[in-house]
């Protein structure tokens, strides 16, 4: 068993950065996303036997470290004045080593939002534990935002002065001359024929034109306001409860399980998922696909719960 007090946690003394690094935006994650990156494998029920059935963070990490070693090199790529390989390697070492991600870990307080058995609190503090929960949280916004968020990310928090963003791929073509343009003219506007009155001769009184006046253009009425929602009213039920359901149980860190069954031929079966909540079911929802399945169970514990 680790001890907290076996991982001395210091940021790099070598590590340069600059002021504004310290005040870095952590980038927001979608709520399932999120509460899985804070899931830990130790949570993993037994039964679980696909990927699909897994919500802890474990594959986040695998894609998270691989996303971070890549802005980070990206980074150094682009450093002004330019790096040889070898400077590169030592500094990625540097910046990607446990005692600086240790440091972004306590920045964002990371350990105290992790949900894991009792029994591994204290390992939390290890540097395997400590990067894998970092790399976590990259995995995320690399899964939700897209590899430009975790370079904008990961660049402000390396926070070195010298680095350029990739130059646009122009090629050089000959220098030829600028075809110029005529001005558009103005279209003179159209003559407005005036009817001549037939019985102007047997009129009294001299003919006058009759003034003309612009067209008055027909103006649309706005359109009406919007319909605001009624704070009041509950949960609409055409919306998606998963996120909801998911994003409330991590702010309220209670244990969400979804154990699912499969039943009926394979073609025309059906699925029934449980919703189960520190060891007690909430609600069950039935289905043609496991994501159905899954989205009534939410919604049925999402009302069980009291969360409207």
């Amino acid at each position: 068993m680790h001890s907290s007090s076996s991982y001395q946690s210091a940021s790099n003394p070598t590590l340069k950065r600059t002021r504004s690094s310290e005040h870095v935006q952590l980038p927001q994650l979608e709520p399932d996303t999120y509460l899985r990156v804070y899931t830990h494998k130790s949570l993993r029920r037994p039964c679980a036997t696909s990927p699909d059935e897994y919500e802890d963070n474990e594959r986040l990490s695998v894609l998270g470290e691989k996303a971070l070693d890549a802005a980070v090199m990206t980074a150094l790529f682009y450093e002004r004045p330019l790096l040889g390989l070898s400077e590169m390697e030592a500094k990625k070492k540097e910046i990607t080593s446990w005692m600086n991600i240790d440091s972004w870990v306590r920045r964002y307080q990371m350990r105290e939002k992790v949900r894991c058995h009792p029994d591994q609190f204290e390992m939390l503090h290890s540097p395997e534990e400590t990067n894998a929960l970092f790399y976590a949280y990259v995995g995320g916004v690399f899964a939700n935002l897209g590899m430009d968020a975790v370079q904008e990310w990961i660049n402000a928090l390396m926070g070195l002065s010298g680095i350029q963003q990739p130059p646009p791929s122009q090629r050089r073509v000959k220098n030829l001359p600028t075809p110029q343009l005529q001005p558009a003219q103005p279209t003179p506007p159209r003559p407005q024929f005036i009817p001549p009155n037939p019985f102007a001769q047997f009129s009294r009184f001299p003919s006058t034109p009759m003034p003309m006046f612009p067209a008055t253009p027909m103006v649309k009425p706005p359109p009406p306001p919007p319909k605001l929602p009624n704070p009041m009213t509950p949960a609409q039920p055409h919306l998606a409860f998963l996120p909801q359901f998911n994003e409330k149980a991590s702010q309220r860190r209670v244990v969400v399980e979804y154990p699912a069954q499969f039943s009926g031929p394979p073609h025309a079966g059906k699925w029934t998922v449980k919703c189960v909540v520190n060891g007690i079911e909430k609600g069950q929802g039935v289905g043609g696909n496991k994501q159905i399945a899954k989205e009534q169970a939410a919604r049925a514990a999402y009302y069980a719960m009291g969360w409207t």
